[in-house]
Formats: structure tokens, C-alpha cells, sequence
């Protein structure tokens, strides 16, 4: 059983997911080189076209972000991925990583509920029928729920208590927008990396963005990603409010206090690293996939220091 909200107007203009994302932890990017491929087919099986391929940039105007991206770069290739340098201002280093999966979300919804009825899923759009017990089932009227998984953060923040959520992560309001159509950008995706700000071009050529906005500043750093020479012109924007785990890693398995098993952190990977989501929530994950994922629980009391990753929103906020 699925339990969502209706997708809002405008939903289209949602950034892509992503196969690669500047992560500096060897682990997780090779769990995204894994399985980035498959989620792609199997999310154009359910609806053709929802993924394709595009060249994603990277910039980095800082000591710290510089040196991040230089691993993410070195690592990126080590996976057999094609990185090469891109021309930039002084100071500023860019690269494009070629042929990136993207995975876009108006398709894919589209087509959704048909695929998840004919794999006898149930999907309603309402969550008041639904009753938690402590051990992490529920009942939805009179059907049992074996287990209940929270993987949307507005459904995390609703169930969990704040301190339990405050324990993994953050809440972080950021500022959405989207531009008139401009020409053709030479990277359809680019993450700034000192910013955290995020941008994407669509089919009809608008550009659709997201950056931090917990200092009223995500306009400016949206602009500051934007690719020297591109005039854009303001469309629609809209706040919304974001969890970021304390160190950028996932947060994946039950909670300490009630069991609910929570999916977090994700970002842009959450398309490519579904199929493995997946399988850890039904018991059929290899050895080292449950211990990539143990690493990463919600209900860890000690610091996940050797799971941190490099967070650009993080970075944004700083």
C-alpha cells in the first residue's frame, strides 16, 4: 500500500533525479555506478522517456569545495566515468561529468499508478485512515501493515518527534524557482558546490532551480550557479522545507523510540538508488548492501562520522 499526497500543480518544474551526485564517499558512489543503470531502465519500462542522459557540471569557487571536487573528479573516473575540465573564470574550477542518467519526475508519475496497480499495490491519498503501533505496523481501516516506511520528509516530520528528527538531521528551508526559457545550456544539470545550489534545463528550455534559503539568500546563489553569460528571466518561485541529514549521508532503517522505518537524505540520488531501498526494506539485500545500509541507520546513537559526505547545502548555509 501507498500512501501519498496528490502530486501539486506545477510538479513538472521538479529538478531531475540523478545517477551521480558529488559525493566523496567511495561506497555510495559505487552503489549509485551499480545500480544508476537499472533504476533507468526499469523507469522506462513504467514510463518511456521518464530517463535519459545528460552531462551534469560541477563547480567549485572555495579552497575546501575545490579540493572536494578534485576527489569527486579523481573517484568519479576510477568508476569509469568520462570527467573532463571545463572552461571557467579564475578561481573557479568546473567539470562536466558526461552521459549522467536523469530521471524526470512528471512521466514517471504520470504512469505510476497504472504500474503499481498491476503489481497489486494499493495507492490512496490520504493518510488520516492510517493507525501506527509502536513496533512500526499500522492499520489502514481494516487492512494490516506489516511495516510502515516514511520516505517523504513532510511524512517524517508529521509521525516522528521533533527531537527524534532533530537526532538525523535538519529542517531547511530552500527557495524553488523556475526562469523563462533560455537557449540550450552545454550541461543540461550543474551543481555549484559552495552555494548548494542546484539547476536543470528543461525540454522547453526553462531552467528550473533550488538553493538554501534559511538567510533569504537562495536567489543569489542560484544566480552565482548560473553559467557565465545567461540571462534569465524569473517565472515562478516557492519555498519549501527540506531535511538534510547532520553529516549529507542517507539515513536509511527504523528509528530507536517507535520502529517506523524512515528514508532520508537521498537527495537527486533517490531514483538510482531505489531498487536498493527496496531490497533492504524487504529483507533481500546482499551481505554488503545491510552493512552499507546498518551504517547509515536512523536509530544510530553514536556519531556516523565515517559515513559523512560532502554536502553542498551544507555548504550553502555556512
Amino acid at each position: 500500500m501507498l500512501v501519498t499526497n496528490p502530486c501539486p500543480p506545477g510538479h513538472e518544474a521538479t529538478l531531475p533525479s540523478l545517477s551521480v551526485a558529488p559525493l566523496t564517499r567511495p561506497e555510495t558512489l559505487s552503489l549509485l555506478v551499480k545500480y544508476g543503470p537499472g533504476a533507468a531502465r526499469q523507469t522506462n519500462r513504467i514510463a518511456r522517456g521518464a530517463a535519459g542522459r545528460g552531462d551534469l557540471a560541477l563547480t567549485a569557487h572555495g579552497a575546501a569545495s575545490g579540493a572536494a571536487l578534485s576527489h569527486i573528479r579523481h573517484m568519479l573516473a576510477g568508476f569509469g566515468r568520462v570527467v573532463e575540465p571545463l572552461g571557467a573564470p579564475a578561481g573557479t574550477t568546473r567539470v562536466r561529468v558526461r552521459d549522467v542518467w536523469q530521471f524526470h519526475a512528471a512521466p514517471f508519475l504520470a504512469a505510476a499508478p497504472a504500474w503499481l496497480a498491476g503489481a497489486n499495490a494499493a495507492m490512496v491519498n490520504a493518510a488520516s485512515g492510517l493507525k501506527l503501533r509502536k513496533d512500526g505496523s499500522a492499520s489502514f481501516g481494516a487492512t494490516p501493515v506489516d511495516l510502515v516506511v516514511l520516505a517523504d520528509d513532510a511524512a517524517i516530520v508529521s509521525r516522528l518527534a521533533e527531537a527524534e528528527v532533530a537526532a538525523f538531521a535538519a529542517r531547511v528551508a530552500h527557495l524553488d524557482i523556475a526562469t523563462e526559457p533560455v537557449a540550450p545550456l552545454a550541461t543540461p544539470s550543474i551543481i555549484d558546490l559552495d552555494g548548494g545550489a542546484q539547476l536543470a534545463q528543461d525540454a522547453s528550455g526553462r531552467l528550473i532551480g533550488s538553493a538554501q534559503d534559511s538567510d533569504g539568500r537562495g536567489l543569489a546563489r542560484i544566480t552565482a550557479a548560473l553559467p557565465e553569460g545567461v540571462a534569465t528571466r524569473l517565472a515562478a518561485r516557492g519555498r519549501s522545507t527540506r531535511l538534510l541529514p547532520h553529516d549529507g549521508a542517507p539515513v536509511l532503517g527504523p528509528t530507536r523510540k517507535n520502529r517506523l522505518y524512515v528514508v532520508a537524505g537521498l537527495g537527486r540520488c533517490d531514483m538510482a538508488l531505489a531498487p536498493l531501498v527496496a531490497r533492504l526494506i524487504v529483507g533481500k539485500a546482499t551481505p554488503a548492501e545491510a552493512e552499507w545500509a546498518a551504517a547509515h541507520g536512523a536509530e544510530l546513537r553514536q556519531p556516523r562520522a565515517n559515513v559523512a559526505d560532502f554536502a553542498p547545502e551544507w555548504a550553502g548555509a555556512a
